[in-house]
């Protein structure tokens, strides 16, 4: 049977013979670094639409102000 081997922060323990405590605190651990990636994930998530957003405003913005010169320049004509 294959020795599991548990390596934190460099040292290395066996799995084999762990405490209740120890197994409590592993699935801990575990369930701590779960968290952290779909954290993770939702943040990259967050800051691609921020800049999605950023670009949209932008987009807007630019075609507003195009709107307000094509009318400028054709009440200028006009007059």
């Amino acid at each position: 049977m294959e020795n599991n081997v548990l390596n934190i922060d460099g040292k290395e323990f066996s799995t084999e013979n762990l405490k209740d405590e120890q197994k409590a605190l592993l699935d801990q651990i575990g369930f701590c670094q779960n968290q952290i990636n779909e954290l993770t994930t939702l943040i990259r998530r967050l800051n691609a639409f921020q800049k999605a957003q950023q670009g949209y405003k932008a987009d807007l913005l630019t075609s507003l102000e195009n709107d307000k010169t094509i009318k400028t320049m054709e009440d200028s004509k006009a007059g």
